[in-house]
């Protein structure tokens, strides 16, 4: 069978088939890592729109463990199926739940969340109160646990992860013991809202055994496939991102669009592949190497007098110095002077220096015009 199938996923429940430096979710594969780094790059709003609906399922789900009132409990339904349904709009934009099936949620609320379960709802002997209650907390404890991971993912990668030399398991052993040891990491985790809830873990609690799948680059072959289960998120991410490292495989943020990415070998790489928020035409890789070369340029002495020049012919023509016509044409000249001096050194050493100054690059500007305008 291929990896990744029939995994059940769902609220309170992900599954990953764990092979070499791949995982596999829901017949889908990706590098190991891939959860942990991409989980970072949610906006703000977002996750506070996800924190507050949480938050509301706490609250209600508290309020009707404890009403014995059937009218309150009734009361209460609709309005913690409405928190739900909010809550679950916005985490399937998040992964992994983006990647699942969300139609099968919107099916136990139908069951669930309606007048006709309310006596087996409040009944203590039902064993639909216990899935009930325990689909809640799952709800309640989501928002909390990714963001406890996000915090506790970019102050490793901001302190630690981005000050390596090296980008291998060796370098990420060191960095994470060195990283979740430290008292500083702890003082800040444990200052977050809920710090009992959702703690970030180097051990995550996970329920492991093996299954038989065809090997995924030789489908002749079967293979012994690792499948991990994990009944909270904060379990899910801890194992993505230690997983990751083993493999080689760590988060870095894109110094172009701020944004996480994975990085897949032992290369410290300043951009990712995703598109520059300046250009939608070029990544963020070729956006970033643009504007290393501008920079190079302008410190290439051949550049740097044409740069001066032209500045200096701009702004003759914005004070009304010289006209659009001689303007456009010095700015051609000197182009090709530019041109010219980057392809031959001896014109660079000798004349374009003097081709560049002002007053001889108007002069045969003007020359060029009154050219032009002979019949």
């Amino acid at each position: 069978m291929p990896l990744g199938i029939k995994q059940n996923n769902n609220l309170q429940r992900i599954t990953l088939d764990v092979w070499q430096d791949l995982v596999f979710l829901n017949e889908q594969a990706y590098p190991a890592g891939y959860f942990a780094a991409n989980i970072m790059n949610q906006h703000q709003a977002t996750l506070q729109s996800l924190i507050h609906y949480g938050g509301a399922i706490g609250d209600k789900a508290e309020a009707m463990i404890r009403t014995t009132d059937r009218d309150t409990f009734a009361h209460l339904l609709p309005q913690v199926r409405m928190d739900v349904s909010a809550l679950l709009d916005v985490l399937w934009t998040y992964p992994p739940y983006c990647f699942l099936d969300k139609s099968r949620e919107l099916e136990v609320l139908d069951k669930f969340f309606c007048e006709s379960m309310v006596d087996a709802l409040m009944s203590t002997e039902a064993p639909y109160r216990e899935f009930f209650f325990r689909y809640l907390t799952a709800a309640h404890v989501i928002p909390i646990g990714i963001y406890h991971f996000i915090v506790a993912a970019d102050y490793f990668e901001r302190g630690y992860l981005y000050r390596l030399k090296e980008r291998n398991e060796t370098f990420f052993a060191v960095a994470a013991h060195d990283c979740f040891t430290s008292d500083d990491f702890w003082h800040v985790m444990d200052n977050l809202p809920l710090p009992d809830i959702e703690t970030f873990t180097v051990s995550p609690v996970m329920e492991s055994t093996y299954i038989f799948a065809r090997n995924p680059s030789q489908k002749e072959k079967m293979v012994f496939v690792q499948r991990v289960r994990f009944h909270s998120i904060m379990q899910f991410y801890c194992f993505d991102l230690m997983n990751g490292l083993h493999h080689g495989h760590a988060p870095c943020v894109c110094q172009n669009c701020e944004r996480y990415f994975l990085t897949r070998n032992g290369h410290k790489p300043k951009y990712c592949s995703g598109m520059a928020p300046q250009d939608n035409r070029l990544t963020c890789r070729q956006y970033g190497a643009m504007m290393h070369q501008k920079e190079q340029n302008k410190q290439h002495p051949v550049y740097r007098l044409f740069s001066t020049r032209t500045n200096t012919i701009r702004k003759h023509h914005q004070r009304g110095k010289i006209s659009d016509e001689l303007r456009r044409e010095a700015l051609y000249l000197a182009e090709t002077y530019r041109d010219r001096a980057l392809m031959d050194n001896d014109y660079a050493a000798g004349d374009y220096a003097h081709d560049m100054e002002q007053e001889p690059l108007y002069a045969q500007a003007r020359a060029r015009l009154a050219q032009e305008d002979k019949p």
